[in-house]
């Protein structure tokens, strides 16, 4: 029994190793998001997302906006979102549901960002075919 529980523990707590954390050099890079059109999100071990998700951010004077197309989850329903984004923590823009998008400096692109509690990359995005 002593073996499982150190077995389980050890699991719980390397979970945490494999989290992607966002690649960033402190600067905000949001003018790296602005206009371009991010599609087909996928997980860091490459798999994609099931659902739809398209998006792209717009600056307006000095508000950020999102505009798109994403899959409400448990009610399966496509939902178009239109909001306001604000700045958190200067490197995030977080959008009404309190979602964190940033720009991660290595992949150079979007990310949606698991919660505010840990800040792990949940979905990458790819840039749409212009």
């Amino acid at each position: 029994m002593k073996k499982f529980f150190m077995f389980c523990l050890f699991m719980i707590l390397s979970l945490g190793v494999f989290a992607q954390k966002l690649n960033t050099d402190g600067n905000p890079n949001f003018d790296q998001l602005v206009g371009v059109k991010f599609t087909k999100p996928y997980y860091e071990d490459g798999e994609n997302y099931d659902g739809v998700y398209y998006c792209t951010i717009t600056k307006k004077g000095n508000d950020y906006h999102i505009k798109g197309k994403m899959l409400l989850m448990g009610i399966e329903e496509i939902a178009t979102i239109n909001m306001k984004l604000k700045v958190y923590k200067k490197i995030y823009l977080e959008d009404e549901w309190g979602q964190l998008y940033a720009y991660d400096t290595n992949k150079k692109t979007l990310v949606l960002m698991e919660s505010k509690e840990n800040l792990n990359v949940m979905l990458y995005f790819r840039r749409a075919s212009k």
